[in-house]
């Protein structure tokens, strides 16, 4: 009995270990994952709000915060302010790129929902296809992926958060800090 006792206890004080940046899962950024394992950065093609076709390779060489979103998505709707906040305190230090997975036919509804929530901060990017949910992996919407510099996915996190405080201007530092 003495011998049960003392692994149970063990076994719960010892810290849990935490690796890469999965330490900043807590507050606004609970649901915050790190993957051992995670998909590459997709290299769909992507279109912008004048039509033009790029992919996120365009971005190779920066701190990438990718949001998959939709019009039709209310907690991904709430949290577009939050992100252009983000990407106003780290101008010049990454780059917040939401990608719409709206159709065809709320492109326009995409793009100027886009322009009003993040006040003209934000670039338009679209994949109508939604291929790009299977891509990551993504189990729901919205989900922010941060990749580094390299393209590698660092954390990820599912659902809506408050990216314009403490929490999130703790993860984002800590990303940056790897590079």
């Amino acid at each position: 009995m003495i011998v049960v006792l003392y692994v149970l206890f063990a076994a719960s004080s010892k810290p849990e270990t935490q690796h890469g940046l999965s330490q900043y899962a807590q507050g606004e950024m609970t649901r915050l994952y790190v993957a051992e394992v995670p998909p590459p950065m997709p290299a769909r093609a992507l279109r912008d709000a004048a039509g033009n076709e790029t992919t996120l390779a365009a971005y190779q060489g920066e701190v990438l915060v990718l949001n998959l979103w939709a019009t039709w998505c209310a907690p991904c709707l709430e949290e577009m302010p939050s992100l252009a906040q983000l990407q106003y305190n780290f101008e010049g230090r990454i780059r917040v790129i939401p990608v719409s997975v709206d159709s065809e036919g709320d492109r326009e509804k995409a793009i100027s929902e886009l322009a009003l929530l993040s006040g003209g901060a934000l670039p338009f990017l679209q994949d109508m296809t939604r291929g790009v949910l299977f891509d990551v992996q993504a189990a729901g919407m919205p989900v922010t992926i941060i990749y580094n510099a390299r393209g590698e996915e660092v954390a990820r996190l599912a659902g809506g958060a408050d990216w314009s405080g403490e929490d999130a201007r703790r993860l984002i530092e800590a990303a940056l800090a790897e590079e």
